[in-house]
């Protein structure tokens, strides 16, 4: 299965998704490490619904989520039809009174802080304007981190599964049901269809919709992004400085390389995670970076300047060398050296200004030319 693996280094700044309020303290989202550090998030389903908002703009529907009796009236659910909603489609969704299910195409663990957050409070009040009544003092939890939004996305958007299965006294539909597809064809949606045998039907979008769908997600995730629903020191948007991207038709530990240091005052990725994590790659697959900040370009080059600097010194070092555990040893450091160069140079480092070419190898790599 084809996937795009994508890690974004951003900055989050505020209380932009609260995790609940005690008393008068509205409390930030966080969770403690085994070494005892704070590391501060924001939840997938934030992005998650951030987007979506992006997307209705665009002009796509989106799932209404309703109680209904057939479903037992408990909690709100969605549709669940990805033909005609494109949230269905992109997230998936799960009903569980009538067993039906999608498997997300697109998943995100939303935006992570990748080291110790301190966490500071923003004290407040509200103020009667005519003075009668006294002030409502409250506090905000509020932090200032950099964190990693990691998502995988493969080949299934705007693809789906139908089959009719019996369970004990009545039959269920799986992801999609008939009247869906029906309703589809009478509105003029050319479906495709595949017969995967043993009564399952794989049916498909137009090429044109799915890359749309796709496409316009992209645009929103790398190059218009989006507002997060609440701000307690500004009205905020994440700050990207780097976002990772790798095709592949492997599940390859992207996101466990990915990490940042400050150099100049400047933040860049850890060059030796990102080589380390060349290493694990095959032909076809390479690493695209998308550098925010205009500075990883230069961090890069000076990399490799320095390694052919190594290189060359253990070449003199070799010549001299008489032992043969040595001659040994100083083989395998040049060859490791050549090897970084090697991945760095097939690092593909993008401008912010070509992020729609960016944008177009995703969307053909995952739907097709």
């Amino acid at each position: 299965m084809r996937r795009i693996l994508i890690s974004i280094l951003a900055r989050v700044k505020g209380n932009v998704n609260a995790n609940g309020t005690v008393a008068a303290l509205t409390e930030i989202k966080k969770f403690f490490t085994t070494d005892g550090e704070t590391r501060v998030y924001v939840s997938g389903r934030c992005v998650k619904y951030c987007i979506k908002q992006r997307l209705r703009e665009k002009g796509f529907s989106l799932s209404p989520l309703a109680r209904t009796e057939e479903r037992g009236q408990r909690v709100l659910l969605p549709e669940g039809n990805p033909i005609k909603n494109i949230d269905d489609d992109l997230f998936g969704y799960l009903i569980p009174a009538e067993e039906r299910k999608r498997f997300a195409p697109i998943k995100t663990d939303g935006i992570v802080a990748l080291k110790h957050c301190e966490i500071t409070k923003d004290f407040a009040g509200r103020f009667d304007p005519s003075g009668k009544e006294d002030a409502s003092p409250f506090e905000i939890e509020v932090a200032d981190f950099i964190g990693q939004n990691n998502w995988i996305l493969n080949e299934n958007i705007g693809k789906f599964v139908y089959q009719r299965i019996r369970r004990e006294r009545r039959e269920i539909e799986t992801e999609i049901k008939q009247s869906m597809i029906e309703e589809a064809w009478d509105s003029g949606i050319n479906l495709n269809e595949t017969d995967l045998g043993d009564g399952i039907k794989e049916y498909s979008l137009p090429p044109d919709e799915r890359k749309k769908r796709l496409k316009s997600f992209l645009e929103v995730l790398l190059k218009e992004r989006y507002t997060f629903p609440r701000s307690a020191t500004c009205l905020y948007q994440p700050h990207y400085y780097y976002a990772v991207i790798l095709p592949t038709e492997r599940l390859l530990p992207l996101f466990a390389h990915i990490d940042y240091e400050v150099k100049n005052e400047k933040v860049v990725p850890n060059p030796d995670k990102i080589e380390d994590l060349g290493s694990l790659l095959i032909d076809g697959e390479k690493i695209t970076i998308v550098d925010f900040e205009h500075v990883l370009d230069e961090e890069v080059k000076l990399r490799i300047e320095n390694y052919k600097n190594g290189i060359e010194e253990l070449e003199n070092k070799l010549k001299s060398a008489n032992d043969e555990e040595l001659r040994k040893k100083i083989e395998e450091e040049k060859q490791e050296l050549e090897h970084r160069i090697k991945t760095l140079q097939a690092i593909e480092i993008v401008s912010p200004y070509k992020i729609d070419n960016v944008i177009n190898k995703i969307t053909d790599y995952l739907v097709g030319v």
